[in-house]
């Protein structure tokens, strides 16, 4: 005997056919899951389509810069940090496609320095920091060699000239993590004390070249006798925060410089002497720039700086 419901699809089934139509199944859903959770350069990372649906028989993938893989699961490393969008396209027996996309960003490892700069190999070192010639002379800094300071060779900016001498290097930073910081080293003895006279170490510029942008930076000034800590803001201009140390002459002071989501922080021979907050961005990372120099545009300046780096840390 034949149920109600029975005799119904079996009616449904008759004009179906009778109609010359068949039914359709649904097409292939692309998606994929990334093991681990957090990635790192250099290190291995899986990309496992399994939770992709439908009748699927072939798996491309696109691992951005050309690099292209196939199969329902790849293993594969990302050699630089950065933000990577991957693709997958999934085709079933069909012809059908879909695809998922989706951005990865791979991060380095606490600890891993990103630059350094010694200026052991004397002139040459000049060449590695570069400076904007519409502002100074190329004379107007150059390498010294200060054996009895047990320092060696190192960067001396000694400007005769009331304006700015600024020389830069270029640094390329990863995006960082939660719980991870950027801090940027630099040894300085300042040769100069009369008015007007001034230092400045800004790491975490977005562009060497003037107005400021980037992150908060040192400056100290010898016509306050001050230092501080300027941070540039989204409308251009700059904050000057206040930071309890003045420079010694003819001293060799060690300043740290560390920024995070949480803020950033200024640390002299060990010692913090000031934290403050960071509006610019840190999670994607980019090519940012380290400027050293006078930056008081009013007169001469001699400051000798040495043993550069960028670390990141936690």
């Amino acid at each position: 005997m034949t149920s109600r419901a029975g005799r119904t699809l079996a009616i449904l089934v008759s004009l179906v056919a009778a109609a010359g139509c068949t039914l359709v199944s649904p097409g292939p859903v692309a998606d994929f899951d990334v093991m681990p959770v957090v990635l790192y350069a250099g290190e291995a990372v899986t990309l496992d389509a399994s939770v992709a649906s439908g009748d699927i028989v072939d798996y491309e993938w696109s691992l951005g810069s050309g690099v292209t893989e196939s199969g329902r699961e790849v293993v594969t490393a990302f050699a630089a940090p950065g933000v990577y969008v991957v693709e997958l396209t999934v085709r079933d027996r069909e012809g059908r496609t879909d695809t998922d996309v989706q951005e990865l960003t791979v991060y380095v490892r606490s600890g891993t320095r990103l630059f350094s700069e010694d200026f052991s190999d004397g002139d040459a070192a000049l060449g590695r920091w570069a400076t904007d010639p519409t502002l100074v002379a190329e004379d107007e800094s150059s390498i010294a060699h200060l054996s009895s300071e047990n320092v060696g060779y190192c960067l001396y900016v000694h400007s005769s000239a009331e304006r700015l001498h600024l020389r830069g290097a270029a640094v390329e930073v990863p995006p960082l993590r939660v719980g991870q910081r950027l801090t940027f080293s630099v040894r300085v003895m300042a040769a100069q004390s009369h008015a007007g006279y001034g230092f400045v170490i800004a790491p975490g510029r977005s562009r060497f070249s003037l107005p400021v942008t980037g992150l908060p930076y040192y400056v100290y000034s010898g016509t306050a006798g001050t230092s501080a800590m300027r941070e540039p803001v989204a409308s251009g201009d700059e904050i000057a925060r206040p930071v309890a140390f003045k420079p010694s002459l003819y001293l060799w002071h060690r300043y740290d410089l560390a920024y995070s989501a949480d803020g950033c922080a200024l640390s002299v021979d060990g010692t913090v002497v000031f934290a403050g907050s960071v509006e610019a961005d840190l999670s994607t990372g980019g090519t940012w720039w380290i400027v050293l120099g006078d930056e008081s545009e009013t007169e001469a300046c001699k400051t000798y700086y040495d043993a550069v780096s960028v670390m990141v840390e936690e």
